[in-house]
């Protein structure tokens, strides 16, 4: 792991999470016929501006199959609760006029008729839907971004100044490695001659 001299501008320069994925990536690099003058592993935030774009499929795409919502209760079920609650509501009313025989018979079983209706459709609504949505899968979470301080000291950025930059063979082939590898391409850099 040397530190080559750093000239003031790249071609390509891709920051990686870590300095052993930086490590691999430049033996990807070299196995592939990039010569180490060409090569730079350089501390992060000493070259670039970090304008970054993300590579590969949508990353927001999943953020819709890891929503669910809850349905809401079906009108079938809030007006079964209401009847079955409220038979069983009017049977205990009708139950409490022989211990009570001072109550008014008519009056009191629609009292209690409609307290039962009234008890069954709260609960019906009460009642939670099914889930829709929830497909088992678990939000990935991201590891925290490191400070600028944390990733002084680390040689966690590989900067690229070719030989023949108009080559554009050997610049999408150094683009597809690194990304391969975890590398974050960085836009502002290029080239002042």
């Amino acid at each position: 792991m040397q530190q080559q001299q750093q000239h003031a501008s790249y071609d390509l320069l891709a920051v990686f999470p870590d300095e052993l994925k930086a490590e691999a990536a430049s033996e990807k690099l070299k196995k592939a016929g990039f010569n180490q003058d060409e090569i730079f592993q350089i501390p992060a935030g000493s070259a670039g501006s970090g304008q970054f774009r993300e590579h590969g499929p949508n990353q927001a795409r999943g953020d819709f199959f890891l929503t669910h919502q809850r349905s809401g209760p079906k009108p079938a079920i809030i007006l079964l609760f209401a009847i079955v609650c409220g038979l069983v509501v009017t049977g205990l009313t009708f139950a409490t006029t022989f211990a009570l025989p001072n109550l008014p018979e008519p009056t009191t079983l629609l009292v209690g008729a409609a307290v039962g209706v009234v008890l069954g459709a709260i609960l019906g609504l009460l009642r939670r839907g099914r889930v829709r949505g929830a497909i088992g899968q678990e939000a990935q979470k991201a590891p925290p971004p490191t400070s600028g301080r944390q990733a002084q000291g680390k040689l966690n950025v590989i900067a690229l100044r070719f030989e023949d930059p108009e080559n554009i063979s050997r610049n999408s082939r150094a683009r597809a490695i690194l990304l391969n590898n975890q590398g974050r391409l960085d836009r502002s850099v290029s080239r002042q001659e």
